[in-house]
């Protein structure tokens, strides 16, 4: 550690204290203060505040999307498949979606949202039938939760879907 860094330390706390200005969101960002005296609130114009007591968050109000990854799942009627679902979303309101999720993983919490639909619908149908109408089935089941956090589905895709083979090369239970 340099004595640069042991100082950094040392002064931080003490540029916490004092009061800074915090800049203007963009026209295509929401600017969300939150303090210790009042309330969350938006903001939309430049902002003085104390970093030791007040906290600033930035979210997007254009469209977002969200990779959920690659899901490895069993049918109803027995098949093992792996689907990948990508689903466009917006923030409509982002005081709504701090309450909700996490405040720096809310991409995170609305794609493993929308993993439990796509579990829900996969296991709960026929292979056949899932691939027809599997992507109507999760955003219409995915689409009700994420509104009540303040994020708008535009749309969901389900992508990578296939029939697989698992193949397991560790066993959790050991040797």
């Amino acid at each position: 550690m340099s004595l640069s860094e042991v100082i950094a330390g040392v002064v931080q706390p003490l540029f916490d204290l004092m009061p800074q200005i915090h800049h203007r969101p963009a026209s295509n960002e929401w600017g969300v203060v939150d303090s210790w005296l009042r309330t969350p609130r938006l903001f939309s114009g430049p902002m003085l505040h104390v970093p030791a007591v007040t906290h600033i968050e930035i979210y997007p109000r254009t469209e977002n999307t969200i990779d959920t990854g690659l899901q490895s799942l069993t049918t109803a009627d027995g098949k093992t498949v792996a689907v990948n679902a990508t689903a466009i979303v917006r923030v409509v309101d982002p005081l709504q979606l701090r309450e909700v999720s996490n405040v720096d993983g809310w991409p995170e919490w609305v794609a493993m949202n929308i993993r439990s639909c796509v579990q829900d619908i996969v296991s709960g149908h026929g292979w056949e039938y899932t691939l027809r109408r599997g992507a109507e089935f999760v955003e219409a089941d995915a689409y009700h939760p994420l509104g009540c956090a303040g994020i708008e589905l535009l749309q969901l895709v389900l992508e990578d879907a296939t029939e697989s083979i698992p193949v397991r090369l560790l066993s959790p239970y050991g040797a």
